[in-house]
């Protein structure tokens, strides 16, 4: 989708990206060959000029630079180029204040392997792990993972594009937190800990830090349920965005979510979500 872009270049908006299409020019390399008689002359020499600085950026893999350059909305346009490059991304903290509140686990999904970050255990690997990869996905992660990251690990993520999928599901009429929108969308998590949510995740790391067994592996798996979950939503978020459009994009193919045979308390589970049911009667 990359190669049908013309948002990311100076002066181009969604009309002006809509009559390159209508008149034929639906890659770059079509831009280069064609006279673009609607532009400027200085307008054309620039956009020439930037489109072959674009091609010279994807050859190289340059995600970042074509994060900095599209909307948050738009950079959805990113996956297909990326796909092989890409880690989910998720992170479960002491509370919402980053700054104040610490990170307890990091959890990231390739497509093929999950693997958590443990404050206390090997959290200290994370910023050497997420190096392998070109893009990270993420759900709030602009506004939540992102900076918490950053305050506690500093620019480990520089070089790194980010892709937050809120903000494309945004578009779709898709909101609310990530579980509304798994449900929404028929990609709805089978585990029984679906009705657990982040202030849970709180509780198990303060239950597991007092000793309590099978608290982090509870909060282990809770992480690894968000986070094997982005990349079905992504794909599923793309092919809706690139099936309207006048151009010949193929489909991303959405993959299964996959069965997590981590372990979890269900007993704990029970427990906490009984708790937050006697609250609610209280109330």
């Amino acid at each position: 989708m990359l190669r049908h872009t013309f948002l990311h270049l100076h002066g181009v908006g969604p009309r002006t990206e809509a009559r390159f299409w209508r008149e034929g020019v639906l890659t770059w390399e079509d831009a280069l060959r064609h006279p673009l008689p609607w532009l400027a002359p200085w307008h054309r020499e620039l956009l020439r000029a930037e489109l072959e600085e674009s091609c010279r950026r994807l050859s190289l893999g340059d995600a970042l630079h074509f994060q900095a350059l599209l909307p948050a909305g738009e950079r959805w346009r990113l996956l297909a180029d990326f796909w092989g490059h890409v880690a989910c991304l998720d992170i479960e903290t002491t509370g919402l204040a980053w700054g104040f509140n610490v990170i307890t686990v990091i959890g990231i999904y390739d497509g093929q392997e999950y693997r958590a970050f443990v404050r206390g255990h090997n959290l200290h690997l994370f910023p050497r792990e997420v190096r392998r990869y070109r893009l990270i996905i993420t759900y709030n992660g602009q506004r939540f993972d992102v900076p918490f990251i950053e305050a506690e690990m500093g620019p480990v993520l520089t070089g790194i594009a980010h892709l937050d999928l809120m903000y494309v599901l945004r578009r779709l009429g898709l909101r609310g937190g990530l579980k509304r929108v798994e449900v929404a969308t028929g990609m709805a998590r089978p585990s029984a800990l679906q009705g657990l949510s982040g202030y849970h995740a709180v509780l198990l790391w303060q239950m597991y830090r007092r000793g309590h067994r099978g608290a982090l592996d509870t909060l282990v798996r809770y992480n690894a349920e968000d986070v094997v979950g982005l990349l079905p939503l992504a794909a599923y978020a793309y092919n809706l965005m690139t099936a309207p459009l006048p151009l010949s994009v193929a489909p991303l193919p959405v993959p299964e979510r996959p069965e997590l045979s981590l372990p979890y308390d269900p007993a704990l589970v029970d427990w906490l979500l009984e708790g937050e049911e006697r609250e609610e009667e209280v109330v």
